[in-house]
């Protein structure tokens, strides 16, 4: 047996919800019917009661007119039909009374007429002197003399309510035939309503079955009303957006990684077959091996930064949080860093202030400025400039390096954090670099809560500020 469907239960719960309602209904029809016919019944058993108290037919104390039949049809114009009429005097018993009601038939409540002579009120009473199934309501009606409050008899005014069981008994199986057709209506328009309202889930699920690794750029259509619906459907093609720039990204890393690591592989294989073509001099051997150590060197370094920038991908990178004197370990990159500089004829300055202690980790931290250092000595001609900033500002302690080297073209700022990505022709193999520097960079800014902001012209050179946030220490 297959489990209920989504469908199925919503319809369930429907018809469940739909059936309470219709059955607090239903009683509560039947409940205010059968008062409404009660109090229908008292009113009519009232008038006449208060009718008769007024005419000859209670003069007391003669309660045996002989024609009192007669004399009853006379003041209603006809015989009233299934009703009796009885007077009794103040002790409770009978003194006039209908032929139809017989003498010993439906005995008297001596003692609530003595409570109706007592307080002067109506009192209604109901009786079962034919059967449970036949009751008998009556009236107890006071007689008083006109302009008299004294009570002077009781008049009974009764009538049976069987017509009021047979009405309630007709109601009920109007119920019973009209409850289970509206269920089984309510069941067939709550299970349609149900398929038209699982219709666009269905669609979403028949176009997502759909969507592979070769189709990624296929999206749901998404709703014109912006219900829940619609916010789905929004949110899978939200999802599906970034894992098709996940699958590119992934797809392009893999092709630069290969022919990054292809190239060192080729040149290596290259020399060695040279060397192995004919018999060698020694400096010949020694060349032919520190080229290809120089590969391994940058294969290697290659191999362990995609190994870093792996594992901060995957959140498996420790970071320390220690507090770290970015003053001093500024000072202390630049003194190895002007070498490198006047070796390329660059001149490196500095504006470093004491700044406010950043918690971090200082070796990921000092690898931050070597890469960006390195990065604006490389792309800066000879006779250029490159200066590095420290201080403080508002959201916390800022590092900006810039340079007057050849710069980037503003199309290619948004990429140039990518792994592998050269923004020209001028950011090659050339300057020895793997391509890698920024997006550690980026991955060290992250870890750390940063930011990282860059400003470039081409020809006129780039500006790289990051921003560190400053926390305390616990």
């Amino acid at each position: 047996m297959s489990p209920l469907g989504v469908r199925g239960k919503l319809t369930a719960w429907y018809i469940l919800v739909f059936g309470v309602v219709l059955a607090c209904f239903c009683v509560s029809i039947y409940v205010m019917m059968e008062s409404k016919l009660l109090h229908s019944v008292d009113r009519r058993l009232k008038t006449m009661a208060e009718l008769i108290s007024k005419t000859e037919l209670c003069a007391v104390p003669n309660f045996l007119p002989p024609d009192f039949e007669r004399r009853l049809n006379r003041i209603f114009g006809t015989r009233p039909v299934g009703k009796f009429v009885r007077v009794l005097d103040l002790s409770g018993e009978i003194g006039s009374r209908t032929e139809n009601l017989e003498e010993n038939k439906i005995p008297v409540n001596k003692k609530l007429v003595r409570e109706v002579i007592a307080k002067g009120e109506i009192i209604y009473e109901t009786q079962y002197p034919l059967g449970p199934k036949v009751p008998i309501r009556f009236i107890n009606f006071p007689v008083r003399r006109f302009n008299q409050n004294k009570v002077y008899g009781v008049v009974q005014v009764g009538t049976s309510l069987e017509f009021v069981r047979e009405s309630m008994r007709n109601l009920v199986v109007v119920f019973m035939v009209l409850v289970p057709s509206l269920l089984f209506a309510a069941a067939l328009v709550g299970f349609f309503l149900a398929g038209k309202a699982f219709k666009p889930i269905r669609e979403i699920a028949r176009t997502t079955r759909h969507i592979t690794v070769n189709n990624l750029d296929e999206r749901i259509t998404v709703p014109v009303a912006r219900d829940d619906i619609g916010q789905l459907a929004a949110t899978i093609n939200g999802m599906l957006d970034r894992l098709s720039l996940s699958f590119q990204k992934t797809a392009q890393f893999t092709a630069d990684a290969s022919h990054e690591l292809r190239t060192p592989l080729t040149i290596m294989q290259g020399e060695l077959e040279i060397a192995l073509r004919g018999e060698r001099s020694v400096e010949e051997y020694i060349d032919t091996l520190g080229s290809s150590l120089e590969e391994v060197e940058r294969m290697s370094k290659i191999v362990n930064d995609l190994l870093l920038l792996s594992k901060s991908d995957m959140g498996q990178e420790l970071i320390t949080r220690d507090p770290v004197d970015l003053a001093a370990l500024v000072n202390g990159l630049l003194s190895h860093f002007k070498i490198l500089a006047e070796a390329q004829q660059i001149e490196l300055s500095s504006s470093v202030l004491e700044v406010a202690t950043v918690y971090g980790d200082q070796l990921k931290l000092r690898q931050l400025l070597v890469n960006l250092l390195t990065n604006a000595i490389r792309y800066t001609p000879a006779g250029g400039k490159v200066h590095l900033t420290l201080k403080n500002i508002d959201s916390g302690v800022e590092i900006a390096i810039a340079d007057t080297g050849i710069g980037i073209p503003e199309k290619d700022i948004p990429r140039i954090f990518d792994r592998f990505y050269r923004a020209d022709k001028a950011r090659s193999r050339q300057y020895g670099g793997s391509g890698l520097g920024l997006s550690i960079v980026k991955s060290i800014v992250n870890s750390h809560s940063g930011i990282i902001k860059v400003e470039s012209v081409v020809g006129e050179g780039s500006v790289f500020t990051v921003t560190l946030p400053v926390v305390a220490e616990a």
